[in-house]
């Protein structure tokens, strides 16, 4: 992957902070993936993963993706995501993040998750922009 400060992230998702999920992400420039076990503090029902938290997974495998093109640090300006099945809480998911297309200024990715059975639990399509005079080592 692109050089990414993975010790200084504070990102909720693929960060170090406390409280995160602390998803880490491999792959090459067509694809990434990270497989994750979500714990109760992440639930929404009894036992059932919090959909936003399955919406941030998508969300942040895309961007991954798109960080490897360039080194880009782009923010998602469309996510558009369908629901399944439920994800269970304890259960290990693999989320996949999908480069579709790569353009300067509009880049879009798709993401999908699955549960520990290869069962396809969300499915997700974003368009993400440039963040305008961002620096790296602010993220």
């Amino acid at each position: 992957m692109p050089s990414f400060d993975w010790t200084g992230n504070v990102c909720f998702v693929c960060g170090s902070i406390a409280g995160g999920l602390h998803v880490r992400f491999s792959g090459d420039s067509g694809e990434v993936t990270a497989t994750t076990v979500i714990n109760p503090p992440h639930q929404g029902f009894a036992g059932i993963v919090h959909g936003g938290i399955l919406a941030s997974m998508v969300d942040d495998a895309m961007w991954h993706v798109i960080h490897q093109q360039d080194n880009d640090f782009p923010v998602t300006a469309e996510l558009k995501i369908r629901y399944l099945q439920p994800a269970r809480i304890g259960e290990a998911l693999t989320v996949r993040g999908r480069l579709v297309s790569y353009r300067r200024r509009l880049m879009a990715a798709s993401a999908t998750i699955e549960n520990s059975r290869g069962q396809l639990v969300v499915q997700a399509a974003g368009r993400f922009m440039p963040l305008a005079d961002h620096e790296p080592r602010d993220i």
